[in-house]
């Protein structure tokens, strides 16, 4: 089941990240590109902020879009990890051959070189 998202829950939280900076509304606003009776209506609940303001505001304060719309970060599922390991190693090998045929190249281009002296 989806949760239903509080406009005003929202908007408490925007409002609190705001206090706590020590930030005006009309600073906000600003950063915002809103006018400061828009920005106000969206710390009270009123009106949800749209995906452009949410990715303004998590930037600024640098929280993730995740975190104002939910109060709480994003759990990252164990599988997610491990599919993310597997991939750096793949990478890690990769680098590693590709390493090791640079360095055959190399080799191979100074035998070139010798001959051609």
């Amino acid at each position: 089941m989806q949760e239903i998202l509080s406009k005003k829950d929202i908007g408490d939280r925007i409002k609190d990240l705001r206090a706590i900076n020590g930030h005006s509304q009309s600073l906000i606003a600003e950063v915002l590109n809103l006018s400061r009776s828009n920005y106000s209506q969206i710390e009270l609940g009123n009106q949800y902020p749209t995906f452009h303001t949410l990715h303004k505001l998590a930037r600024y304060y640098g929280k993730t879009y995740h975190w104002l719309i939910h109060g709480e970060e994003e759990e990252h599922s164990a599988a997610g990890c491990e599919t993310a390991n597997q991939i750096i190693q793949e990478l890690e090998q990769t680098l590693k051959q590709f390493s090791s045929a640079v360095d055959k190249l190399a080799k191979e281009l100074d035998l070139l070189k010798e001959k051609v002296h």
